[in-house]
């Protein structure tokens, strides 16, 4: 056992060794394949020895061999996998003789297989396992710590083959130990990385007790011509509400009930081009049912559902009796819950319910099916069109580009600015009626087959050929039109074929790589590659990047989607030319929206939603803003030079009679420390006179109370560029600027109408605690003591001048957050502990309001326990 032991060590410090070190020649050649076989077959056959005395002798004879092949191919590539077979033979001799020189020998053993690289991940997985609970053994660990061993594990399997088996191990494990704090970071995990896998689906389905989480509903289906249809991409931008039916089992009694409660509803609340329904008949018949839906009068699309029940997507997903809805987001995601009974609501009232859910508006299911379209690629976000310098074509650099020429060969001008006014500019786009948007779509189709009959050999041809191709990914989008996919697919090749200038070839390439993953064996990460790749790569333009993410949400791939987008933000957040696709982009609502399934039973979704849009976590991209106002008597006001270092909030209202909004913000900004808050009414109209006019009524109807907040114009209102930039809709809108004039946020009307909390408080707020928390990083103590005590004073003293009922301002939770480090800076543990326990205290009951551990109960919870643990540590230490 000595020799052993020897010879373990010795292996233990070649399997750590620098690898890339050792020079090629000085390897051992590997292992052959068939000396591994033989070793596992062995080893089968020692583990079947009919008494524990021969297995242990079996096994002791087995391992000999391994350790001498082991010997003789000490650096070679297969010792990991010689190393595996080891770690068995070891495991299993260790379960008949449990003996502490066994032991110790297969932990030698885990050590050396554990230090495998990672594309021996599978084999060192176990070792890795065993080695983290051993160690937390070691120290005494208790539950919950022996289940948090495994979050290192976890980031170090990540981008392995085996990754999702980690994580469903240390969710078991989380499970088991009761860590629910584990449980939701990993599910958190499974969110990001791994949201549409089939075995996660499932997995989670049955281990999370009845707990609703969303997922991309994924899976290409045929219709009955034989042509595929892929979700999600063929139905992002309309709910989508999959009906699966048979002729069983009353199930046609079922669907003429569907059937007459649906076309009432779609007319009474005009659900075209917001709502939809697919047929999904689950009998394998020929025409997937088509025939029986004409019958009632249906003009749903009817897809094929191999199998039936038993089709593992179906499976997944649903999991019901039939008949039975799935309803999809126009984001593509739906509900995944347990199995339950069916609703005993009539469809009249579920479709009532439906229609009126918030991912089924019609101005956000028009936005999306404008930025999926892609619509934004030929839309000019600062300026009229310019024939000669149309938007895809300066949007390919930030540079002032160099106008193209024009001929008599080019396309008139009045042609192409006739073909250009058929599509509408955001915002105006989103709450253009369908059936105009649909009108639109088809008049530029109509105009660019004129265009391209009359012109054939035009060098600017495929300025037209982009708007049509543009219109007809529209018409997709927004009536569901596959024929319309399949023209704008030809033009896209007719396209290609011709001339384009450098980078202005994105309209056609999207259309052409969402053809390409309609192929049953097409793998979307690969086509996406292919796609950024021969758009530059690494200098891949804005709309470039943005048809990428586009492509992403397609095949339902959340990580590459967040990486086109992250990529896009850091590089042409500020370019003006992609104004709009950034608005989007970094939009609250939109991205709460992104990811959330279409479900919204009980009050905390309500409450979960409200926490969400008020937040204070700034935008994640860097967004200079600087613009000019008027004031009512014609005077010019630059924004940010006139914000004398402060922070700066506009509120962007109609009309000059405003909407009240700043009214909760008069005691917040008066109140602040440094008196650095300016408040401005920002009114998208232009017209003096008009807003003179309100202001008035506005003062006699408050009985002259008098407004401290400014009311400033926008020169020419909802035309100016700041509209597109800001992404302003119909609402409050809210644009919050730091002291340096770069944007914290812009929230528009979307995201104000459904955010519950104190937005531009939690905003400012949050940035006082990170530069408290700089000064502290740069050792800076005296000024993080400074600014921390500024915000949250130790004594408040009544001014004179106070009213009666004066009280001292509550302290916010960021404050009392950033004087506990302070303290705890400074090594005053009490004050510290006393000032985080407030603030644990106050995030905790707002955390319990709505059912959720959010990240500031985590970022106080740590805090807390940071300073409690250096409270237990001896003086001495």
């Amino acid at each position: 056992m000595n020799t052993f032991s020897r010879t373990s060590i010795s292996l233990l410090v070649l399997a750590c060794a620098n690898i890339a070190a050792l020079p090629a020649m000085g390897q051992d050649q590997p292992a052959s394949n068939d000396q591994i076989v033989e070793l596992n077959a062995k080893l089968e056959k020692a583990n079947s020895s009919a008494s524990a005395a021969r297995k242990k002798l079996a096994l002791r004879r087995v391992i000999r061999e391994i350790e001498t092949l082991l010997e003789k191919n000490a650096t070679s590539p297969s010792r990991f996998e010689i190393l595996h077979v080891l770690f068995r033979s070891q495991q299993m001799l260790v379960s008949v003789d449990n003996s502490a020189a066994n032991r110790k020998s297969f932990l030698a053993t885990c050590e050396m297989l554990a230090a495998a690289p990672n594309e021996y991940a599978a084999l060192r997985l176990d070792a890795d396992l065993l080695l983290t609970q051993a160690k937390s053994a070691r120290k005494g660990a208790d539950s919950h710590a022996r289940s948090d061993a495994l979050r290192p594990l976890v980031k170090r399997y990540q981008d392995t083959a085996v990754e999702a088996k980690v994580v469903r191990i240390a969710m078991i494990m989380a499970l088991e130990f009761g860590n629910t704090k584990l449980v939701n970071d990993l599910r958190k995990i499974v969110a990001e990385r791994f949201p549409g896998d089939m075995d996660l689906i499932n997995f989670q389905r049955e281990k999370l007790a009845g707990q609703v989480f969303g997922a991309p509903f994924i899976g290409t289906f045929q219709r009955v011509n034989g042509k595929s249809m892929r979700f999600p991409m063929d139905f992002l931008g309309t709910t989508t509400v999959l009906y699966f039916w048979s002729k069983e089992d009353k199930g046609l009694e079922d669907l003429k009930a569907l059937a007459t409660d649906w076309k009432k509803a779609k007319v009474e609340h005009k659900a075209a081009g917001r709502f939809q329904f697919i047929s999904m008949n689950m009998d394998d018949l020929p025409d997937a049912g088509e025939a029986i839906l004409r019958k009632h009068g249906l003009d749903w699309q009817a897809l094929k559902m191999p199998k039936g029940q038993d089709n593992p997507i179906y499976q997944t997903y649903v999991k019901r009796d039939t008949p039975t809805l799935l309803t999809i987001s126009p984001t593509g995601y739906s509900a995944i819950y347990q199995s339950g009974g069916r609703s005993n609501r009539t469809y009249e009232r579920r479709l009532q319910s439906m229609l009126a859910s918030q991912w089924a508006k019609a101005r956000y299911t028009s936005q999306l099916q404008s930025i999926f379209s892609g619509e934004f690629l030929i839309m000019s976000s600062n300026g009229d069109f310019d024939p000669s310098a149309p938007p895809e074509y300066k949007s390919i650099s930030s540079e002032t580009v160099t106008p193209l020429p024009r001929t008599a060969a080019s396309v008139p001008e009045d042609t192409l600015r006739a073909i250009q006014a058929c599509f509408t500019a955001a915002p105006e786009r989103y709450n253009t009626p369908y059936d105009q948007v649909i009108a639109g779509y088809k008049k530029a189709d109509a105009l660019c087959l004129e265009a391209i009959a009359a012109h054939p050999k035009a060098p600017d041809l495929w300025i037209v050929r982009n708007r049509r191709i543009t219109a007809l990914m529209g018409l997709w989008k927004v009536d569901s039109d596959q024929n319309a996919f399949d023209s704008a697919v030809a033009e896209s090749k007719s396209a290609i074929e011709g001339s384009f200038p450098p980078g202005t070839d994105v309209v056609a390439r999207l259309c052409l790589a969402r053809q390409d993953l309609r192929a049953p064996e097409a793998d979307p990460k690969v086509i996406i590659q292919n796609f950024v790749k021969a758009a530059g790569g690494q200098q891949a333009s804005g709309p470039a990047l943005t048809a990428a993410s586009l492509l992403a949400l397609d095949t339902g791939d959340r990580l590459l989607y967040d990486q086109y987008r992250r990529t896009f933000l850091d590089k042409h957040a500020d370019n003006p030319t992609m104004w709009t696709a950034t608005a989007f982009l970094l939009d609250r609502y939109h991205r709460y929206r992104q990811y959330h399934p279409p479900y919204g039973a009980g009050w905390t979704y309500g409450r979960r939603q409200g926490y969400f849009m008020s937040i204070g976590t700034p935008e994640d991209a860097k967004r200079s803003f600087s613009t000019e106002f008027k004031t009512l008597d014609g005077t010019t006001v630059k924004i940010p030079e006139s914000s004398n270092g402060k922070w700066t909030v506009i509120s962007f209202i109609p009309t000059a009679a405003g909407n009240g909004y700043f009214q909760r913000y008069a005691s917040f900004s008066a109140s602040r420390a440094l008196k650095d808050v300016n408040l401005i009414n920002a009114v998208l109209d232009d017209d003096a006179d008009t807003a003179r006019k309100l202001l008035e009524e506005k003062k006699v109807k408050e009985k002259n109370k008098p407004d401290t907040t400014p009311t400033l114009l926008v020169p020419n209102g909802m035309q100016n560029p700041l509209v597109q930039k800001l992404g302003i809709v119909p609402g409050v809108n809210i644009l919050i600027l730091r002291p340096d004039g770069t944007i914290a946020a812009a929230l528009n009307g979307l995201a104000m109408s459904y955010q519950k909390g104190t937005i531009i408080q939690n905003i400012i707020e949050a940035e006082d605690e990170k530069i408290v928390d700089e000064a502290i990083a740069k050792g800076d103590l005296k000024e993080a003591k400074r600014l921390a005590f500024i915000h949250a004073p130790l004594k408040q003293v009544k001014p004179e001048n106070a009213p009666r009922n004066w009280k001292p301002i509550k302290i916010a939770v960021p404050h009392l957050r950033s004087r506990a480090k302070v303290y705890l800076a400074l090594g005053k543990l009490e004050a510290a502990f006393a000032d985080a326990e407030k603030a644990y205290l106050a995030v905790n009951i707002k955390a319990g309001h709505i059912s959720m551990r959010t990240e500031d109960l985590e970022e106080t919870e740590a805090l807390k326990d940071t300073i409690s643990a250096a409270l237990k540590q001896p003086e001495s230490e």
